[in-house]
């Protein structure tokens, strides 16, 4: 079943001279077919699609261009004539999502790293036919701007996603009727060769009305329809992680497991990162030494992990636990063996990192085989992807005259297969997709993945917990499924990085000493985490500050309306000069009254839906649960 598109044209290219607009699969001549695949989600009012295009014949297509994978218009209400020349709340609106920023901003800018994943509103004049385009920069799909819109007047509208790990761009047009959306790939001008097949990014458009809740509406058909659980039926919705340098022996290693579970601490999973392949010398954290000189060369360092890193996987199982490992596959350097002998599978522009080619159907097989091989020998919870470079400059250096966009068509069809076969295989693994955080956030990777680390600003060993805060506000907005990390140990960070999946680095590298971790927040934090981390896919409301402001109170709330029960966190900024704060709870049948229970002083009592939260102390904070009273 599908449901018909508002639209007249749900996308449109141009092949040739001849522009081409349509709904369904058609046939435009004897070297090109267009397969249109639906797929529709009506209890959530939405519908996606994907184009397929092939070239049966014997000769090379036309060149197609101006591909919009979605051209739609989004109805809106007619504009009242206004007395006023300015667009206010409540006229039409396309609300993009920033994504992540320039890495340097992490050292030199709290101000921008908060911006990350922000809910950002361009209203439409009433009498302009305004139009802006917003896109990815750098070949990673939420890198500069994230691949999620809501178009909307009045309370109603859209939300529309893309699924595509590159490069996309998405223009919006104010035309009498609503707004018209034309997005896809970004850098995409090509012919088919004979016998050739493809496709470009998934659409997804979900339509709301007056009185819905699009955002948890949206966060609720990511949930049953588009995660990797939904996608991957017995896979866990989340990580629960110990986080460790992959640099330090495998002695220490164990060492530390042990130790932490002597403190009462069991984690589902012990993350070992970064450093643990190569021939590092001496590599006590990520700044220090040589060991990404390595990458590219994926066995373990001998000097450290003699035994392959098995006395490790010992620790974790009785722990309780199971490990996660850490690579970067796809970025391979000029200094490794693995370029010396394997060229010819890599892309490169004259630079010191080069590409896997997921297009290169050997290179995948490798791909497959290695990170299959440590998934199996290591018993491995979960296995991170990490890609901390821009491979647009390589795409575009590997594409040749009227072929712009194959290489990165083919290097991204390449790893959907890769991570599809790895999941095929492992059944209930877990595939941490992380691109210098989280740069590779869209429809496909959501399907096949958690994204355990939203943003790289979290690995500073000096975050500010409210940017984080601020960070977890906008991405909570559209997506139930995600995760969070840091390296501080006090009760007030840690309840700042609670998310569906979370990691915990206070005891991570060389540097970081058993003494300095506050072992009794770690464990009261630890506990309660795994307490109330059920709510935290469910319903998300935002009850306070959503900006970087030290004067203010941050504060949220998960409900799960089938057992009509949630949690709320609240946090008193450094600067707040206020003791109190009250919060009018959000979701609940009306006129309901709650019972709380403050997870802290362990004071219960009964609430008219309203929350009354007290903390004395500045930078502090409250985590209270509730239930709906029968």
């Amino acid at each position: 079943m599908t449901i018909a598109l508002i639209a007249s044209a749900c996308f449109s290219f141009q092949y040739g001279d001849m522009p081409v607009k349509g709904a369904d699969s058609i046939a435009v001549d004897n070297r090109l077919n267009v397969t249109v695949e639906w797929t529709a989600y009506p209890a959530y009012d939405a519908e996606e699609w994907v184009l397929w295009m092939e070239n049966p014949s014997a000769e090379k297509s036309a060149v197609l261009s101006e591909i919009n994978d979605i051209d739609h218009l989004v109805r809106l209400p007619p504009f009242q004539t206004p007395l006023r020349n300015v667009a206010v709340p409540g006229d039409r609106a396309v609300i993009t999502m920033k994504g992540c920023v320039d890495g340097r901003d992490y050292n030199d800018s709290d101000l921008s790293s908060a911006s990350e994943f922000s809910a950002v509103p361009h209203y439409f004049k009433w009498w302009s036919r305004y139009n802006f385009t917003v896109s990815s920069t750098g070949g990673r799909s939420s890198e500069a701007e994230c691949p999620f819109f809501e178009i909307t007047q009045e309370g109603q509208g859209e939300i529309i996603a893309l699924g595509w790990t590159g490069d996309w761009k998405a223009t919006f047009t104010n035309e009498t009727d609503g707004i018209r959306i034309r997005a896809g790939l970004k850098n995409a001008r090509f012919c088919l060769m004979p016998g050739e097949k493809l496709r470009t990014s998934r659409v997804l458009v979900m339509r709301y009305g007056k009185g819905e809740d699009p955002s948890n509406k949206f966060r609720r058909l990511v949930r049953r329809h588009l995660s990797h659980v939904a996608s991957h039926p017995g896979t866990r919705e989340s990580i629960d992680a110990c986080i460790f340098w992959g640099a330090l022996s495998s002695e220490e290693l164990a060492r530390r497991i042990r130790r932490i579970e002597e403190r009462g601490i069991s984690f589902e999973d012990y993350w070992v990162d970064a450093g643990w392949y190569g021939e590092c010398k001496r590599c006590e954290d990520a700044y220090v030494g040589d060991w990404g000189s390595y990458t590219g060369d994926w066995t373990m360092n001998p000097a450290i992990h003699a035994d392959g890193m098995h006395k490790v996987k010992a620790a974790a199982n009785r722990a309780g636990g199971k490990m996660m490992l850490w690579f970067e596959p796809e970025r391979v350097m000029k200094t490794t063996k693995f370029f010396k002998k394997h060229g010819d599978w890599l892309l490169g522009n004259g630079g010191n990192s080069y590409l896997l080619n997921l297009g290169n159907a050997d290179a995948r097989r490798y791909l497959v085989g290695l990170a299959d091989g440590y998934v199996r020998d290591l018993g491995l919870s979960c296995y991170r992807q990490d890609f901390n470079f821009q491979p647009a400059p390589i795409f575009e250096a590997a594409d040749e005259e009227n072929r712009r966009g194959i290489a990165e068509i083919r290097h991204v069809l390449g790893m959907y297969e890769v991570w599809d076969e790895l999941l095929r295989r492992n059944q209930g693994l877990v595939i941490d997709n992380c691109a210098s955080g989280g740069r590779r956030i869209d429809l496909e990777t959501l399907r096949r993945s958690l994204t355990m680390t939203r943003s790289d600003y979290q690995g500073g060993f000096n975050a500010n917990a409210d940017v984080i805060q601020v960070q977890h506000i906008g991405f909570s907005r559209l997506f139930p499924c995600g995760g969070c990390s840091l390296k501080m140990s006090d009760l007030y960070s840690l309840r700042s990085a609670y998310s569906t999946s979370t990691g915990v680095a206070y005891w991570q590298t060389v540097h970081h000493k058993e003494s300095d971790v506050d072992w009794a927040s770690a464990k009261k934090s630890h506990d309660e985490y795994l307490r109330i981390r059920r709510f935290f896919p469910c319903d998300f409301y935002n009850l306070g500050s959503a900006v970087l402001d030290p004067t203010a109170w941050a504060a949220w709330q998960y409900f799960d309306p089938e057992a009509k029960e949630g949690v709320v966190l609240a946090f008193r900024r450094a600067e707040s000069p206020s003791e109190l704060a009250k919060f009018a709870l959000k979701g609940l049948p009306s006129g309901a009254k709650i019972e709380t229970e403050n997870l802290d002083t362990g004071e219960k009592g009964v609430a008219d839906g309203e929350l009354e939260i007290h903390l004395p102390e500045r930078r502090s904070s409250a985590i209270v649960l509730y239930r709906v009273a029968e």
